[in-house]
């Protein structure tokens, strides 16, 4: 499928960015390897496997007081065979009456954090700053509003504007083990510079301004990130089969029809933090209906999968072992990114990985 790449906007000059010098791993960063760029992205890898996006907006409306409010909501989940946990301070978020209601960040903010990413690894668009490890996006309403409807992903400029909204309001606190302090703590998004509604109805390509999280900075600078098909992924339905794609993306790195991937149940559901009905059935029919999306034309991520049931007591079942067979497209995908990889080592000091 086809994909137009955005049309280039003029940049709005500021100090802030402007001062930023190039940098080679930048440059690496926003160098793919493929036919069509525009459905290439990067996977980061610890950022991304911090579930952040997984209280969706009808469990939300359940848990809020009657005054609106959400209490910080805890995860934990595997890292790299580590326990860790998330803790999400909401965004509180004002309503046209006046009122204030909180968020969790969820689907519609998962997809905008994707798309800003995108824009950055444009290089007009994009800074990153090796040695104070800062990465800036610039970017328009409009460009984002484009960029979901061509996705399939259509928000409205109002909801967009949310997004964002709840991307700099929210706190993500990150701890690993038993460590009682985070290791981590800031907002998806912070120095939000923000064009008024008067600039803006004068001039939709007016541009606004963020800094991504110091996490996507130090992947930038260590070469830790993976090349993705983006364009997939923003087809993909289901939030679920999303994580499932980007997972597959960052880990199966021998991906082969001769090498089949095998994952857990409870790993899924344990790490994605999507998987949160009560009965355990209904859980399993999500998983595999994901699964399923992933076979589907045009994402050709696995050719089949398979499972193996394993039972307890009673003949209940305590866990599933699915195996999945590649498809040769994703073969393909993954081959393209271990190449990428080598070479950015290769070009980065020799061949040696920064630190």
């Amino acid at each position: 499928m086809e994909h137009d790449t955005p049309k280039p906007l003029t940049p709005v000059k500021t100090n802030k960015l402007s001062h930023i010098p190039s940098s080679q791993q930048f440059d690496l960063f926003s160098s793919f390897w493929g036919k069509n760029v525009a459905d290439l992205s990067n996977t980061i890898e610890l950022w991304d496997a911090i579930p952040k996006y997984s209280f969706t907006a009808r469990r939300q409306n359940k848990a809020r007081d009657e005054k609106g409010r959400l209490s910080v909501y805890s995860y934990d989940f595997l890292y790299s065979k580590r326990a860790c946990r998330v803790e999400i301070q909401p965004a509180s978020i004002k309503d046209d009456d006046g009122s204030f209601k909180d968020f969790y960040p969820s689907v519609d903010e998962e997809l905008v954090e994707e798309v800003l990413r995108k824009i950055f690894a444009d290089q007009q668009f994009g800074r990153h700053d090796v040695g104070a490890t800062e990465s800036w996006v610039k970017f328009s309403l409009q460009m984002i509003r484009k960029e979901l409807k061509k996705r399939g992903k259509a928000r409205s400029i109002d909801e967009i504007k949310r997004s964002l909204d709840i991307l700099a309001k929210t706190t993500i606190s990150f701890f690993v083990e038993d460590d009682k302090d985070p290791v981590y703590i800031n907002p998806i998004l912070s120095d939000v510079t923000r064009v008024s509604r008067e600039k803006y109805l004068n001039d939709g390509t007016a541009m606004w301004w963020a800094k991504f999280p110091a996490l996507i900075s130090k992947s930038i600078n260590a070469l830790s990130y993976r090349q993705f098909n983006y364009g997939k992924l923003m087809h993909l339905e289901s939030q679920l089969a999303r994580w499932l794609h980007k997972k597959l993306s960052h880990n199966y790195t021998n991906a082969h029809i001769l090498q089949p991937y095998e994952i857990l149940f409870s790993t899924i559901q344990r790490d994605s933090g999507l998987l949160t009905h009560p009965r355990m059935n209904a859980n399993v029919v999500a998983c595999e209906t994901a699964l399923d999306e992933l076979k589907s034309d045009p994402i050709l991520i696995l050719l089949s999968w398979s499972k193996q049931e394993r039972r307890g007591l009673k003949n209940k079942i305590n866990d599933i072992l699915y195996t999945f067979q590649p498809h040769p497209d994703f073969v393909s995908e993954v081959k393209a990114a271990n190449a990428r990889q080598r070479d950015s080592l290769q070009r980065f000091s020799g061949g040696v990985k920064p630190a």
